[in-house]
């Protein structure tokens, strides 16, 4: 609770995050995947002597170089940016835990970085073994930079035992750390082979004969989809049985973004075979481009699962997604939220003398605002339109019971009121309900006249 809240109007921080998050990502596996592929092409090209594809791979880096050196520098950096302003408190944590492993990371980074640069503009200056030698060190390092940064991550849903340890060791070989990293390489090779058929494709130096081989040749490297469906089973065996349910029926958005990843990552792999493979010279530039964005697809639902499935915390078992701790939620629940959010109470504000409604929206900005827009995505205007009073009290005090996804309402039980009260006025005219009307009055009988 140390640090203030970024607010996103109407779109909310989370989807800034997956915004920025899913354009890196697609760069970022393309760069480690292209790193692969042309290590081993310009391998096979030099044993074969295969002038065709070694000049192909030549084009080919170029685009990496203005691609994944631009666009993906630049998309990275604003990786860090949204989510420090977003959820600054999980990030200091990942940061003071990892500190040796980011860098680490760093340094595979500045090597992946000058690799690169030599091996595109060592073409014609380094001698064949040489130039070859260089593009293994670009592959091993983007690799190696995609390993630490996978550990990292998957850390945050499967921390196993550093829970209770705190040791680096433990918490980045986590229960998940190898199924993600495979079905992230897998990714990787797979958008370098997408990203290869469509450079081949529009690449006028070739005649028919050629590119026909040389998107034949990526295909093979594009059949690597097909593992996707057994490495995601083996995934979600490793993650809490909580998070698993949320796929399997827990969550329907969870289910549906799931099953489209796997469809979508199951017909490129069977599109390699059958279309790219077998039909090289029928894949144009609209279906190679019609793949890159069925692969899009895949990439950004298996990423909307994987940050899906934390709820309701942003490290699982650790700190909840708004970033409370776990450890904190006892003595918060006795002092009060308001006492620890300094951020959310204006200056020269006082709690104790605010009306109910402006506690109760402080209270909305310490809790749910890092998760919850008022109009827009995920809003919560229209979720508690008509809810009457009694409603809203008790799923606030029921929260994680009713949905798992959500954290508890942490705080004292007049701060759940202020919220409620805050909650209920968001239509614009307080749901109370009508008082019950009084029971009719006897007339007093009257007094008999004495004769």
């Amino acid at each position: 609770m140390q640090f203030p809240h970024f607010f996103v109007p109407r779109a909310g921080g989370g989807l800034l995050i997956a915004a920025v998050a899913i354009f890196h990502i697609m760069i970022a596996h393309f760069a480690v995947g292209t790193g692969l592929f042309n290590a081993v092409s310009e391998t096979v090209a030099r044993r074969r002597g295969d002038t065709a594809l070694r000049e192909f791979l030549r084009t080919h880096t170029r685009f990496l170089i203005l691609l994944s050196f631009v666009a993906g520098a630049v998309s990275g950096v604003g990786i860090w940016l949204t989510t420090a302003i977003v959820s600054p408190s999980a990030i200091s944590t990942l940061i003071h835990q990892f500190m040796w492993g980011w860098a680490t990371e760093w340094v595979f980074f500045i090597v992946e970085i000058a690799a690169g640069y030599v091996y595109y503009y060592g073409w014609d200056r380094l001698d064949p073994r040489t130039h070859e030698i260089v593009g293994w060190i670009y592959a091993a390092s983007a690799w190696l930079s995609l390993f630490v940064i996978n550990g990292i991550l998957t850390f945050m849903l499967t921390p196993g035992a550093w829970l209770s340890e705190h040791d680096f060791w433990l918490g980045f070989f986590n229960p998940t750390m190898l199924p993600s990293l495979l079905i992230r390489t897998v990714s990787c090779v797979s958008l370098a082979a997408i990203f290869a058929v469509i450079i081949a494709s529009v690449d006028k130096k070739l005649d028919r004969d050629e590119r026909g081989r040389i998107v034949r040749y990526a295909g093979l490297w594009l059949m690597s989809m097909v593992l996707m469906l057994p490495l995601s089973l083996w995934y979600f065996v490793m993650v809490p049985a909580k998070s698993r349910d949320l796929v399997f029926g827990g969550a329907v958005p969870m289910t549906m973004f799931f099953v489209f990843g796997l469809i979508a990552s199951t017909i490129l792999g069977l599109y390699a075979w059958f279309g790219v493979v077998r039909r090289s010279h029928d894949v144009n530039l609209p279906t190679a481009l019609t793949m890159l964005a069925v692969s899009a697809i895949a990439t950004g639902s298996l990423e909307f699962v994987r940050e899906g499935i934390r709820k309701p915390f942003v490290i699982s078992g650790y700190m909840y997604s708004n970033s409370i701790l776990k450890t904190d939620v006892p003595e918060l629940n006795r002092t009060g939220i308001l006492a620890k959010a300094r951020w959310v109470v204006p200056q020269g504000a006082d709690p104790r003398t605010a009306t109910p409604q402006d506690r109760g929206r402080w209270v909305f900005d310490a809790e749910c605002a890092q998760c919850h827009t008022m109009d827009g995505f995920n809003a919560m205007r229209p979720l508690v339109k008509g809810w009457s009073r009694p409603l809203i009290d008790m799923s606030l005090s029921r929260l994680d019971e009713m949905k798992y996804f959500m954290p508890p309402f942490v705080g004292s039980d007049a701060e759940r009121r202020d919220l409620g009260v805050y909650l209920d006025m968001l239509d614009g005219v307080e749901n109370v309900p009508p008082r019950p009307e009084s029971p009719p009055q006897k007339e007093p009988p009257q007094r008999r006249r004495q004769p």
